[in-house]
């Protein structure tokens, strides 16, 4: 190759960032990087470029230079999109330090948001809809007690945990978010506190960016809390709003005294009855 010039080669009119080499040459010797590992290589390292570059990588189990790439706040060959695969599950990047600086008492690190690549699981189901007796929300439609009264948030969450903790041991985050506590008559949440989690479910503007059924007649404090911004992850892939057509889920703004908004697989943003069976769960959690 040392003898071959750079004008001989034919035109690639066809390039493939998955096959294709880059080619480079030096006093005599030569190298070749792939061509997609040369474009994400002149992606600066760090929250801000990486927030905003969607690739859809496998990158493996998680492992110990993932977490020091995490911890030191470069990011370095992590991307929104990419999903480590641990225990037969796809955990997605869906933001990458969203949470900085967030909450009334902590100052988070630098972090991974993850969301699985479809629903979340227990140690024992998967929390998919089948339209007969899947009541994840509620058994009933109520919303007295607002999303901290919910058989979703006392029941379900707590068993997601324990199947993250298995994944990720410590490197799963404690964080603080806001929840609903209480509703008025007219079914609008008017209470709320911060509470620790490890695990929690998005809210509307979480996934489209905006306040679209929840009912913040009182203010968006109860309903939206401190996540007020939406994920990189549905920002740059269209598809993720819709769960990838996969169905629909629960989001954690209250509509009325007996109703939750959802994101439907249809691309609409909607609401359900609280004891609805059409919709499931897909949480959101920090690593790091």
């Amino acid at each position: 190759m040392a003898d071959v010039r750079i004008q001989d080669f034919n035109e690639n009119w066809k390039p493939d960032t998955n096959n294709d080499f880059l080619m480079t040459f030096n006093d005599g010797s030569e190298s070749k990087t792939r061509l997609r590992d040369a474009f994400y290589a002149m992606v600066p390292d760090g929250a801000p470029t990486h927030n905003n570059v969607f690739r859809g990588q496998n990158l493996g189990a998680l492992n110990a230079t993932h977490i020091a790439n995490i911890q030191n706040g470069t990011f370095k060959d992590m991307f929104i999109g990419d999903y480590f695969s641990i225990n037969g599950s796809k955990y997605v990047i869906a933001g990458i330090n969203y949470k900085r600086h967030h909450g009334d008492n902590m100052d988070l690190g630098n972090h991974l948001v993850l969301m699985p690549s479809d629903w979340s699981k227990t140690p024992a189901q998967t929390l998919n809809p089948n339209g007969k007796d899947t009541h994840y929300m509620q058994d009933t439609d109520t919303t007295a007690g607002g999303f901290a009264g919910t058989k979703l948030y006392k029941t379900y969450l707590p068993q997601i945990q324990t199947k993250l903790e298995s994944d990720f041991g410590n490197h799963l985050i404690n964080f603080r978010t806001i929840v609903s506590t209480h509703v008025d008559d007219s079914g609008a949440p008017d209470q709320a506190e911060w509470r620790d989690a490890k695990v929690a479910i998005p809210n509307e503007v979480m996934i489209y960016g905006s306040i679209l059924n929840g009912n913040n007649k009182n203010g968006s404090w109860s309903n939206i809390g401190d996540e007020d911004s939406q994920l990189p992850l549905m920002r740059l892939n269209d598809s993720e709003r819709c769960n990838n057509y996969v169905g629909s889920f629960w989001l954690r703004d209250i509509r009325s005294a007996s109703g939750f908004a959802r994101a439907d697989n249809y691309g609409n943003a909607n609401w359900g009855n609280a004891s609805s069976t059409s919709a499931g769960v897909r949480a959101f959690f920090l690593i790091g």
